[in-house]
């Protein structure tokens, strides 16, 4: 009966350990040192003055690390008015990378597409409504 029994403990242990891998097989373990900068999830549950609508930005940051709580939440250094703790779980936290852009500053850029019209003529909102209104003829002859 001992035999039996651990026969079955052992097969247990192999299938858990098989899906212990498959269950982690893209999951990526994030760890941050003091100093580090890290994105914010905001969430509605967390944050709801600033999650008001859709259109509002899921992320804000960089904020930077200031100390570790266990492997699974960190400190933060919050600036501003948030109104809530400064300890998140790693789930609500992603790496700032130097090349990430700032959610506050606008990129475009002026270019020229085939027609030689720039690319921030055609994304204004005055030239857009004329267009639409006018049609583009009316809009070259004068």
């Amino acid at each position: 009966m001992k035999r039996l029994y651990e026969q079955i403990r052992a097969k247990n242990q192999k299938c858990n350990e098989v899906y212990r891998r498959k269950a982690n097989k893209r999951r990526k373990k994030a760890e941050f040192q003091p100093g580090d900068l890290v994105w914010i999830h905001l969430r509605k549950e967390r944050f709801p003055s600033k999650r008001k609508s859709k259109l509002d930005p899921r992320a804000d940051g960089p904020f930077e690390v200031i100390e570790g709580i266990g492997y699974n939440a960190y400190k933060l250094k919050l600036l501003g008015d948030y109104g809530v703790s400064t300890t998140f779980n790693v789930g609500d936290l992603s790496r700032f990378e130097e090349d990430d852009f700032d959610l506050r500053e606008n990129r475009i850029k002026p270019q020229e597409n085939d027609t030689g019209e720039s690319i921030t003529q055609q994304v204004d909102p005055a030239y857009v409504l004329s267009t639409f209104m006018f049609g583009v003829n009316s809009l070259t002859l004068g």
